[in-house]
């Protein structure tokens, strides 16, 4: 069972039915923000902080919102090995 040792609030950012470029930058633009501040998050790799700010607006086959799921993936994976509870 994993130990929580730090807690960092951004679902409240995450609560949005629009999947446009605009909605979902602006989302990413915030979490960055409040990861970036975060002293739980110091050595999360800021190329993904970066790739956070830039999300692309995507193709046929992958949307914006695809792309900025793949980020929280890699997030919510390095909260989990750092003890860090999402909420």
């Amino acid at each position: 069972m994993t130990r929580w040792t730090s807690k960092v609030k951004i679902k409240h950012l995450l609560e949005h039915n629009d999947e446009s470029l605009e909605e979902t930058q602006r989302s990413m633009n915030a979490i960055a923000d409040v990861l970036e501040a975060s002293p739980a998050f110091n050595y999360f790799d800021r190329r993904w902080l970066a790739k956070m700010r830039d999300i692309p607006q995507g193709d046929d086959l992958f949307g914006p919102a695809d792309y900025a799921n793949n980020l929280l993936d890699r997030m919510y994976d390095f909260a989990d090995s750092h003890g860090i509870w999402i909420d």
